[in-house]
């Protein structure tokens, strides 16, 4: 039962994290398309957005689980994110990004509007970048011992 609750807040928080992420990109790139007309620009744009909205996303849902939970201490949250921040950091940049890039990209030369394209830039990159975080986790769990 335990596992369960924290797998359901772990992905939750990721969720959240995606939700800032979506919100920051889908303003980017548009400020960006305003101004260029550059695919490479535009997706460039999206990819800055998705980085600071994730993280500040996630964090605040984090921080806010541990309130809610009566379990918040700044070392517990530094400990999770050192474990969590280098994972996040190399999918997000090898991963994640290069998937809404890759994606918007392609999509935007092909005539794609701006927000479908990132739209579908961030499923895609979404849906890799939480199954490799739950792999990680579970095999932070079973080497480590550490839950996140």
């Amino acid at each position: 039962m335990r596992m369960r609750q924290s797998t359901f807040h772990f992905n939750w928080e990721i969720l959240i994290g995606e939700c800032g992420a979506l919100a920051l990109t889908n303003v980017a790139a548009p400020v960006a398309a305003h101004y260029t007309r550059s695919p490479a620009v535009i997706s460039g744009a999206a990819v800055a957005g998705t980085l600071v909205g994730g993280g500040l996303g996630w964090l605040a849902a984090r921080i806010y689980d541990q309130v809610r939970a009566k379990t918040f201490a700044a070392k517990t949250l530094a400990s999770d994110l050192g474990y969590f921040t280098p994972a996040a950091v190399i999918l997000g940049l090898g991963l994640y990004d290069p998937a809404i890039y890759l994606t918007a990209h392609y999509l935007l030369e092909r005539g794609v509007g701006v927000a479908p394209a990132v739209a579908a830039g961030q499923i895609i990159a979404f849906a890799l970048f939480l199954g490799c975080l739950n792999l990680y986790r579970l095999a932070l769990l079973r080497l480590r011992g550490k839950s996140l």
